[in-house]
């Protein structure tokens, strides 16, 4: 099977797809941003940019780790929520805080992390497996998976929105990020799985299948899993049909 694959020929990806850091998010993960909030926070008391977030009270440092968290959810890390990885992969990263941050408010904070987590093993997985070298069902499984996360980016907007109305509270964050919490960790289960084993083919249509099958106590997960297994199939059943 090794041989066969390596005997067949496929485009390669261009190299300014790599060299370029712009052209996917990626390049927000590589730089520490500053807190809207914060930024604030700091012309109006003359503080400096290294002050600790212990050192506002807990209603302001409220405001300011929502406004990290908002960023976190989409892999951009913050001015008290950062993301240390692990050189050389890139899917071994944690998400910390500012250990002078309230309890209360790090408790919550820790509870959105998975979610900040998976999006970034998703998003990750979706342009590395659309590459042509990873053949039509790592394609249409990838596609699969962009089209969640437009939806996961959209709900991240409007959570925003409602924050620049003052109207969401961390609590409130968390109980909105609740719903699609199961879904995401168990695609990252997979795309973990998927790359780990560099699997192709029908590999792939299993393992999602299979993990469908381990959901089935959640039926909103299973059935997100079964569509994404469905959309990654046709792309295989198209190639059976030729």
């Amino acid at each position: 099977m090794s041989e066969m694959n390596s005997s067949i020929s496929c485009p390669s990806t261009p190299r300014w797809n790599s060299e370029r850091p712009f052209l996917t998010g990626r390049f927000h993960q590589e730089t520490k941003t500053t807190s809207r909030f914060a930024a604030d926070i700091k012309d109006s008391h003359t503080l400096g940019f290294q002050d600790a977030i212990g050192c506002y009270n807990a209603a302001v440092q409220e405001l300011v780790v929502i406004d990290d968290l908002l960023s976190a959810l989409v892999g951009i890390q913050g001015r008290y929520i950062s993301i240390k990885r692990v050189r050389a992969r890139e899917d071994d990263f944690t998400f910390q805080v500012d250990a002078s941050m309230d309890l209360a408010l790090q408790e919550l904070a820790k509870r959105v992390f998975p979610l900040c987590e998976s999006f970034i093993l998703i998003n990750q997985f979706v342009e590395s497996r659309s590459q042509f070298k990873n053949g039509l069902v790592n394609h249409a499984f990838a596609a699969a998976l962009r089209a969640l996360l437009l939806d996961y980016q959209a709900m991240v907007a409007q959570l925003e929105h409602q924050f620049r109305l003052g109207r969401l509270s961390l609590q409130g964050l968390w109980y909105y990020c609740q719903p699609m919490m199961g879904s995401m960790q168990a695609l990252s289960t997979v795309i973990q799985k998927a790359s780990a084993n560099n699997f192709v083919g029908s590999a792939v249509l299993n393992l999602v299948q299979s993990q469908a099958k381990a959901m089935a106590g959640d039926t909103a997960v299973r059935s997100l899993l079964e569509k994404m297994a469905e959309c990654a199939s046709n792309a295989y059943l198209g190639i059976l049909e030729r």
